[in-house]
């Protein structure tokens, strides 16, 4: 049979008709070996796409992280830019600090800044940012002062009514949007969106900065004075930096007021 199939061509159409039936046969055949080659390649393949999306992943977060950061930075340089303006209109000679700590609750308003003794810092200093008066420095330490806000329950202000000049005093109310004005009888001439700023009675505070904007009046029936509410014009809550107004420090009473010296 060799020798006929080697010299003739009678065997070629038995030969094809098996080659079509076996080839499905060998096509299964060889099929575990083939998945199991797919399978084996994908297997190791898998830790280099895990490792490369963890690496996609890390680099995404980074750059995230880093453009939140230019975002801050943005904001804070020009919240710098808006006080060095402010500071070029000003009269004092003025000293920039950053806010290192914040003590707020209902009964206690207070800021620490990274200024003190070093850099003459003293007590009674009047602060301010690029919008009107933040407080005044209550403690001194070599390298940090406590500040007291204008909102602290305990804090008073001696202001005026930009525009009559009518005087008044505003008092915190341990709320970081509300200031209030006591004692006005029912004929004073102030009215909502009136806005106060420092008088300079007491000499702690100069006058003219922007303290409040008037929000509420409200006459109380057989009463004399009317409810004054005011709204801090000062970024209070949202500072980072602050300005420290220089002048030589004079001896005061509580609330700003002059101490007279008993000769």
């Amino acid at each position: 049979m060799m020798v006929v199939d080697s010299r003739t061509t009678w065997l070629n159409a038995p030969r094809n008709v098996v080659s079509v039936v076996l080839s499905p046969i060998q096509y299964l055949a060889s099929l575990p070996s083939s998945v199991s080659g797919y399978f084996t390649s994908a297997l190791t393949a898998e830790p280099d796409v895990q490792i490369a999306y963890d690496n996609l992943r890390n680099e995404y977060f980074k750059l995230k992280s880093e453009t939140l950061l230019l975002r801050a930075l943005e904001e804070e340089n020009s919240d710098l830019r808006a006080l060095l303006g402010a500071s070029e209109r000003l009269r004092e000679q003025v000293t920039l600090a950053e806010l290192v700590d914040v003590r707020l609750d209902r009964d206690n308003h207070r800021i620490s800044i990274g200024r003190g003794l070093r850099h003459e810092a003293y007590e009674g200093q009047a602060v301010i940012d690029d919008r009107g008066v933040i407080g005044q420095v209550t403690e001194v330490m070599p390298l940090s002062s406590v500040v007291v806000l204008i909102t602290d329950p305990g804090h008073a202000l001696p202001v005026q009514v930009e525009r009559n000049g009518l005087r008044t005093v505003v008092y915190g109310t341990g709320s970081l949007d509300r200031l209030r004005v006591p004692f006005l009888n029912q004929n004073s001439d102030i009215k909502i969106g009136d806005r106060l700023i420092s008088s300079g009675l007491g000499g702690r505070f100069p006058n003219g900065y922007p303290v409040a904007e008037v929000s509420d009046v409200e006459v109380i029936q057989d009463e004399k004075f009317i409810r004054v509410i005011a709204t801090p014009i000062a970024k209070l809550d949202r500072s980072n930096h602050v300005l420290l107004l220089s002048r030589e420090p004079v001896k005061h009473s509580e609330f700003g007021l002059p101490v007279q010296e008993v000769e």
